[in-house]
């Protein structure tokens, strides 16, 4: 589909989208969390997931696993669809 995609002109969507989204064992920064539940901040902080942190998705199923710095953590599809990345392929950013 990509090299359709080349082929045609056109380049692959690019920007801000949710970690979930992401291809498996790609990596981004975390832009935002979209959650409108201060409980639900409050605990990814307490993880780590933040603005600014550098964030590799392990896996999607049957849970999200993602890996922040030396932490790995575990979370449901609903939680990762509110943490928003800009992929990225750099590393983390200082």
């Amino acid at each position: 589909m990509i090299l359709r995609l080349f082929r045609a002109g056109r380049r692959p969507e690019a920007g801000p989208r949710s970690v979930a989204a992401l291809r498996t064992g790609a990596s981004g920064t975390v832009v935002r969390i979209a959650s409108t539940a201060p409980e639900r901040v409050v605990k990814l902080s307490s993880l780590g997931v933040m603005p600014g942190a550098w964030v590799t998705l392990v896996q999607r199923h049957p849970a999200v696993v993602l890996q922040i710095a030396e932490t790995t953590i575990a979370i449901d599809r609903e939680v990762a669809d509110d943490i928003i990345v800009e992929p990225g392929d750099a590393g983390p950013r200082p």
